[in-house]
């Protein structure tokens, strides 16, 4: 004990020590940070990941090395004769070029694929409501009863993440690879050999080739039977439970419509031909005239300024798009279902399971108060609290 005591002496003026020091340094470089490149929504500019620099700066160089070359063409190799005749043909491609609705058809395609990539994350299921239903309705009494309650529990659980995987590894590159056929699946111990043969092997091509319904088929059965047994003993909240499975397999039905039922082929391409036909007028229409006329610029400009703006502009709007367009490939911005999948299993197993009993009940400190308040209270010691109860967990 006084071994106990002395070690949190010495913690804790270490810690005392090094705060400061800490704090110094991370205030340095904070202060550096901000004045190099700025603060707060300041920062997206300079980032990498998922940026439009990222994305762009291929295209964006490649454009602009083919309007250098034609206006290097235009200034240097062509007669006054024939830079006149490309004058009136840059003239007439800057008309024609302004009547394109691009920012009418490029925006609501926008709109409708970030639309449907959000609506597909929002209806992936969780089994979180699943795991807090079992865990209520699904006991037993002390003894064999309980025992096969947890079992059912685990089982049920088991076999909606289950379904998951199966439904959602045909569509997503990410588990298609964690996952590449059922023997893999049953190393991981989430389906039993037995289980995976009755199943197949999953790997038909066809749209409603796949059984993953099937595991959630024997969950409903794996409760009918519980409650025949007395392991659900609430008729109400046996019926709320099977409406939450069904609720998990439609909600995977509508993930899997959204990959099969795309947005319309001729709409994707009609957006992609006008914004690459409109860039594409834009190498001549877009050149600085050097003869010039009543109404032309008055400057004469080598480099394409507001071009590159209006290119960034309009294609990182497409690239948005194209990125968005199917979520479960392996771009930065699609969704990481393996982080999630991980997520799950661990935390239905953990809601489902028995590993540990819940906090003692006791009176909390706003008992009686009639107008309680949110606010710190320096009385209540939580660090303290916190080593007492690691040293009880530890070495009791």
């Amino acid at each position: 004990m006084f071994h106990m005591e002395f070690m949190k002496k010495i913690c804790s003026k270490v810690k005392e020590m090094e705060q400061p020091e800490m704090s110094k340094v991370m205030a340095g470089k904070l202060s550096l940070a901000d004045k190099l490149l700025g603060s707060g929504e300041s920062r997206v500019m300079f980032r990498w990941r998922s940026s439009l620099w990222k994305l762009l700066w291929q295209e964006l160089l490649a454009y602009t090395a083919s309007f250098m070359m034609i206006s290097m063409v235009y200034r240097y190799t062509l007669t006054m004769e024939q830079q006149v005749q490309l004058e009136k043909l840059i003239r007439w491609c800057r008309h024609q070029s302004t009547g394109l609705p691009i920012t009418f058809l490029l925006g609501f395609y926008v709109s409708l694929v970030v639309k449907r990539w959000w609506e597909q994350y929002c209806k992936l299921p969780w089994p979180d409501t699943i795991a807090i239903f079992l865990k209520g309705l699904v006991v037993g009494e002390p003894g064999e009863k309980r025992v096969v309650a947890r079992m059912i529990r685990r089982t049920v659980i088991r076999y909606c993440l289950l379904a998951y995987i199966l439904c959602i590894r045909r569509i997503s590159s990410r588990l298609k690879k964690r996952f590449p056929s059922m023997q893999d699946l049953a190393k991981t111990g989430i389906v039993r050999p037995d289980e995976s043969s009755r199943i197949g092997d999953e790997e038909s091509q066809e749209v409603h080739g796949s059984n993953w319904w099937m595991p959630l088929k024997w969950s409903v059965e794996i409760l009918n039977k519980a409650k025949q047994e007395g392991l659900v003993t609430s008729a109400p909240g046996y019926s709320h439970m099977l409406g939450r499975l069904s609720e998990f397999r439609a909600r995977l039905s509508e993930v899997a419509t959204y990959v099969y039922l795309p947005v319309p082929l001729v709409y994707t391409q009609v957006v992609h031909l006008a914004v690459y036909v409109y860039f594409a007028v834009s190498l001549i229409g877009e050149q600085w005239i050097i003869w010039r006329q009543p109404g032309d610029e008055e400057v004469d400009l080598y480099y394409p300024i507001f071009m590159t703006v209006r290119f960034l502009f309009i294609f990182g709007w497409l690239r948005v798009a194209e990125t968005l367009y199917n979520p479960f490939g392996e771009d930065d911005e699609d969704f990481e279902l393996n982080e999630l999948l991980n997520r799950h299993f661990k935390v239905a197993m953990t809601i489902v399971d028995e590993h540990e009993d819940p906090p003692e009940l006791k009176k909390d400190i706003f008992w009686n108060q009639v107008d309680p308040e949110l606010i710190e209270h320096p009385e209540l010691d939580v660090e303290e609290v916190l080593v007492d109860y690691k040293e009880d967990f530890i070495f009791h």
